[in-house]
């Protein structure tokens, strides 16, 4: 069997377990009904699905685990795949499905706009993984000609079709984030440099919506109310990890958040329009208010 079907087969597999429990037997009868339906073969032996446990599990870091009472294989909500994990999962469910799939452009349409930034994506990434610096041009929108920048790289993020680099700015001292689309002539230097251990790249943005952290700004506790019908699209979207609900009836769906008051949550809210209203705290209310006039006196 080729590679790509073994994918497929994988594929299959964890679609089925993430769904309910199923016993060999049972992911046999799934795995006969996708066959008909691919054209391949998916048939597995035990010896076959233990390698396939042990591939699924590299790949997407989902353990498929086993219920001896009852006879069964599941994967536990509580495995969840980490990001990186969860959005391979998805790229190949959807080039699964694009597979079987005649006349793609008739059927299947994407969003135009690509992910901005990949160039430099593998180096900068195979830097950060070697603890090694970075320097490269950087043109910020407003300035007429770029800098060149020497940094520690820290962390990778991605924000509405963009990649944005976490990094130190060796001159300047202090933490900066730089959009990939904005930088060329990026160089991995041969110099390494030792990981502070007080600063966690990974919690850098826990209570920042967007790219954009302040530096001196306290975290506010940010309530927030829609319609219901927005509310749906909000509690199947949530705005941040730490959006709570605090009602949820058929006239408003009211939820907390605790972030940044940053230009980029401002202009989320916005783009709501007038089915959101913040409740709290006085500070952004202020500040949607104002944008809100100036935009209106524009017309």
């Amino acid at each position: 069997m080729a590679k790509l079907d073994v994918f497929h087969r994988y594929l299959h597999i964890v679609n089925l377990l993430l769904k309910k429990p199923a016993s060999l037997e049972e992911i046999n009868d799934y795995l006969s009904l996708k066959s008909e339906q691919d054209g391949l073969n998916y048939a597995i032996s035990n010896r076959t699905f233990l390698r396939d446990k042990e591939a699924i599990f590299s790949l997407f870091k989902l353990d498929v685990q086993y219920n001896s009472k009852e006879n069964r294989y599941y994967i536990s909500e509580e495995d969840n795949p980490e990001d990186v994990h969860q959005r391979l999962l998805e790229a190949f469910s959807t080039f699964n499905a694009l597979q079987f799939t005649q006349d793609i452009p008739n059927k299947v349409q994407f969003e135009k706009r690509r992910p901005q930034g990949l160039e430099f994506f593998r180096s900068i990434l195979q830097a950060i993984s070697q603890q090694k610096e970075l320097a490269f041009d950087y043109k910020k929108f407003y300035e007429d000609k770029p800098q060149r920048r020497n940094v520690q790289p820290l962390l990778l993020k991605e924000y509405k079709h963009r990649w944005y680099l976490l990094a130190l700015d060796i001159v300047e001292h202090d933490i900066r984030t730089f959009g990939l689309d904005r930088m060329d002539n990026l160089i991995i230097s041969s110099k390494k440099y030792k990981k502070d251990k007080s600063l966690l790249p990974e919690n850098y943005f826990n209570h920042v919506f967007g790219i954009m952290k302040p530096n001196d700004e306290a975290v506010e506790e940010t309530i927030l109310s829609f319609n219901a019908i927005s509310g749906n699209y909000v509690k199947t979207m949530p705005f941040h990890h730490s959006q709570k609900i605090l009602i949820d009836n058929e006239a408003e769906l009211r939820v907390s958040l605790k972030v940044h008051l940053t230009q980029d949550f401002i202009l989320e809210l916005l783009s709501h329009g007038p089915y959101v209203k913040v409740l709290q705290p006085e500070a952004l209310v202020y500040r949607v208010k104002e944008a809100l006039q100036q935009a209106l006196s524009q017309y």
